[in-house]
């Protein structure tokens, strides 16, 4: 039996240790901790103990079990340099995950047991939605391209989510697939989903996380190869979303980025070009075009920003910057921010004590439905992401007029010409994204020929009907 030594006496050992307890497929050799005062401590069944112990365990694994990467590359620094480890023995977490579940002879016995391949008939198409309709984006899709796979006259699409507290829409009220909500990364989480799986076979599961929905489908192509086939959606184009699509690796048979960028990007880390390709996400917008620009000099020009309210990737911290730049330049204009998040009230915050609140307004989230009208009174859309996968926000502005200032995020470059309709500003560069703002204001008339361009470059791109084509053929293929 493989051993590991867990690094790190903290929550993430914790549930680690909980999760080996309970499949029993690899042994937990030590575990250990540069801090003094955990020494002695429990973990489980196990104590802490000092990093001195390492060599006493050279042939186990090692999980480095914090959450911060800083830490872990600290750890990792202090494990070669005082400790002469070799770190080609390190696994990550959900490289130790894929390896604790392929070994659990009791999963494995779970699905011969409980699969029966003698009544197994059409294939059927499985679209995760873990958390049903609803939240954003994912889920939004999800349910869009499965009424429109259904109104196509496409058979036996399904819908695996759990129970809650959202609206069902009727064509799919007879193909939810409900698994029980567990603790996210837990044995009986991964159970649930095989048994909600297995009645289904064969099937496609198409999912949208790298997670228990595409573990759980995986455990059981391991079994039985020619009954389960996973295709996987990428939404982002982070180092960490591409570390944990990179452990499973092996899992999806076709992986489906939202950008070229993600696609290329993905050919680099190593994966074959013919299981990868890319999408372009559908949304709401009119074939022609009819709005106003605020082409009024003395009259404040609109600026918008729609999504999520947070510092980490969104970087509100640099829109609050940038608005300083703008008040510091003296640039006539409003500002409309659609959305919530933990930044919210330190944003208000930065509102109230400047006495913005007449400039700036707060919306806080609004129905998607109001998206469209949302944009069309904007001029500018603003967004200061450090990372996207391709900011359907930005496209659904484009799609109403509104002139983007973005920064250089993944998926960006297929739809923004800089200075044709719209800009690209470096990662980071709110005082770049200022001066683009800066310029636009003081060259109205450039806000209807850049925002007619930016609408007739995404109205193609954001029919329903080339997605559909598109992921018929995905789904005939193989």
């Amino acid at each position: 039996m493989q051993k590991l030594i867990i690094y790190g006496g903290g929550k993430r050992c914790e549930t680690m240790c909980k999760l080996l307890e309970q499949c029993n497929s690899i042994e937990i050799a030590a575990v250990l901790d540069t801090n003094p005062d955990k020494w002695g401590m429990k973990i489980g069944e196990y104590l802490v103990e000092s990093p001195e112990r390492i060599h006493d365990f050279e042939d186990a694994k090692i999980y480095i079990a914090v959450a911060s990467e800083n830490v872990a590359d600290d750890i990792r620094k202090d494990l070669k340099q005082r400790w002469s480890y070799d770190l080609k023995k390190e696994m990550s977490y959900n490289e130790l995950r894929l390896e604790i579940f392929k070994s659990d002879q009791e999963i494995k016995k779970h699905i011969y047991e409980n699969v029966n391949i003698n009544d197994c008939k059409e294939e059927n198409i499985l679209f995760v939605s873990y958390n049903g309709f609803s939240l954003g984006g994912i889920q939004a899709w999800t349910k869009d391209i499965c009424e429109a796979l259904l109104k196509d006259g496409q058979k036996n699409i399904y819908v695996m989510a759990t129970r809650g507290d959202y609206e069902v829409p009727s064509l799919l009220k007879d193909r939810m697939i409900y698994i029980d909500r567990q603790e996210t990364f837990s044995r009986t989480s991964v159970l649930n989903i095989i048994d909600a799986i297995k009645d289904k076979l064969p099937c496609k599961v198409v999912t949208t996380q790298p997670d228990n929905t595409m573990l759980a489908p995986y455990l059981i192509k391991c079994c039985y190869p020619q009954m389960v086939e996973i295709i996987t959606t990428i939404r982002g184009a982070s180092k960490g979303i591409y570390k944990a699509y990179m452990d499973y690796k092996e899992i999806p048979d076709i992986f489906i980025g939202v950008s070229q960028d993600i696609k290329e990007d993905l050919i680099g880390m190593g994966i074959e070009a013919k299981k990868v390709c890319s999408m372009c996400v559908p949304f709401e917008c009119e074939e022609v075009l009819e709005r106003e620009y605020t082409e009024e000099a003395s009259i404040p020009i609109r600026i918008g920003y729609a999504g999520r309210v947070e510092y980490s990737q969104k970087r509100i911290d640099l829109l609050i910057k940038f608005v300083q730049v703008l008040i510091r330049n003296h640039i006539c204009f409003e500002m409309e921010i659609a959305g919530d998040g933990v930044a919210y009230q330190d944003l208000k915050e930065f509102i109230d004590t400047n006495h913005l609140e007449n400039q700036i307004q707060l919306l806080g989230e609004i129905d998607r439905l109001e998206i469209p009208d949302f944009w069309k009174r904007q001029d500018i859309c603003v967004n200061i992401a450090d990372y996207e996968g391709r900011s359907h926000s930005i496209i659904e502005a484009m799609g109403s007029g509104a002139v983007p200032v973005v920064t250089a995020t993944s998926g960006v470059k297929e739809d923004i010409m800089d200075d044709e309709n719209g800009y690209i500003v470096p990662i980071g560069d709110y005082g770049a994204m200022a001066e683009r703002v800066e310029y636009l204001a003081s060259h109205r008339e450039r806000l209807r020929t850049m925002g007619k361009l930016a609408h007739d470059i995404v109205y193609p791109k954001s029919r329903i009907e080339t997605h559909l084509e598109f992921w018929k053929g995905i789904l005939s293929s193989h």
